[in-house]
């Protein structure tokens, strides 16, 4: 039995004891407090750091162009019902590289082209348009290459495409592409298509909510009686557009893409940079150019003259480098990548 005075010091004790776990709380739940309010600065930031980033990234981006991000995608006839070029279906790895919002407008062509001639160029052909906003056509693959290498030196950078090391401005040739200089170029084959499709996969069109086509969407001939995916309202030529002479309409006429691409479907076919060959097999597979195989160059996106099956993002076909006509313009890239 605990005498009284043993029963004091223990309450004594047990109250201090009670004192030092108080104590002892409330300074934790300051630390507690203050990390808190460490995480919620840290937090803070973060996210100025990152909304400091986009906007840096996004002021970068040179005007006209968007950025096509990096990343594998599908390429190729991924429903079976087009042509055998494009077969088989395989998957493409592709570096981030920026690319014309709209197919390069008669009104930029003639202001690059004016100042070529002036500056050691000699174009095959001059380049027509139905009008200064709509897409200029009647122009060659070597003709776009050499404007792309205009371009590129009239605003101060590096021209991609070269003949023993020098500026490829005159003739006719097939030129060397430099990939690390910083000018403009043309789009490789599987650059086109991955831009084409979005970042949306297994579509038949660039859009990113159906597979099927109408005449609200892109310049293109409807055919509805050969295509059930073409549910245009009429068939024939775009209502809009037609003159008897040149289809085409202003460019970014059509919703863009989830890209933010216009008229990637229809309108023009549009000059890529890779040779033809008639199938996939033992192609390049980290999206850069085919380059040997023939004599044709790739087109791609189809035209006002031609059906849905021609426009599909899958579709591809080759001319002469040196064929022209009106259902034939470009767009043109620049690289972040090779």
């Amino acid at each position: 039995m605990h005498t009284l005075e043993e029963i004091y010091q223990r309450q004594a004790t047990l109250e201090a004891n009670q004192d030092a776990i108080e104590a002892t709380l409330e300074t934790n739940q300051d630390a507690i407090e203050a990390n808190q309010a460490t995480l919620e600065a840290n937090q803070d930031a973060i996210e100025a750091r990152l909304e400091a980033i986009e906007q840096q990234g996004a002021s970068q981006v040179p005007e006209g162009m968007v950025l096509i991000p990096a990343g594998d995608f599908v390429m190729g006839d991924t429903f079976g019902d087009g042509y055998s070029d494009e077969l088989p279906v395989h998957t493409v790895t592709v570096s981030a590289f920026y690319m014309g919002e709209t197919e390069v407008a008669k009104t930029q062509w003639d202001t690059v082209h004016g100042w070529a001639v002036t500056n050691g160029y000699a174009f095959e052909n001059a380049g027509l348009g139905k009008a200064g906003n709509h897409p200029v056509h009647t122009v060659s693959w070597n003709d776009c290459v050499k404007w792309a290498n205009a371009r590129s030196e009239k605003e101060g950078l590096r021209a991609c495409y070269t003949v023993g090391g020098e500026v490829y401005r005159t003739n006719a040739v097939a030129p060397e592409v430099d990939r690390q200089a910083n000018g403009y170029r043309l789009p490789t084959e599987a650059e086109w298509e991955k831009a084409a499709r979005g970042g949306a996969a297994n579509l038949r069109f660039p859009w990113s909510d159906t597979s099927t086509i109408q005449h609200t969407r892109a310049n293109y001939r409807a055919d509805t009686g050969s295509y059930a995916y073409d549910t245009s309202a009429q068939d024939g030529f775009h209502p809009d557009y037609g003159d008897g002479l040149s289809n085409t309409s202003p460019v970014g006429t059509f919703a863009p893409n989830g890209y933010g691409l216009y008229d990637m479907a229809g309108n023009l076919w549009e000059w890529c940079e890779d040779v033809y060959v008639d199938s996939y097999e033992g192609t390049p597979t980290d999206g850069s150019a085919q380059t040997s195989g023939g004599s044709l160059r790739v087109i791609r996106g189809g035209g006002w003259a031609y059906s849905a099956r021609h426009v599909r993002s899958a579709y591809r076909h080759g001319y002469l480098p040196s064929h022209t006509g009106r259902n034939v313009g470009f767009r043109v890239c620049l690289g972040r990548s090779r």
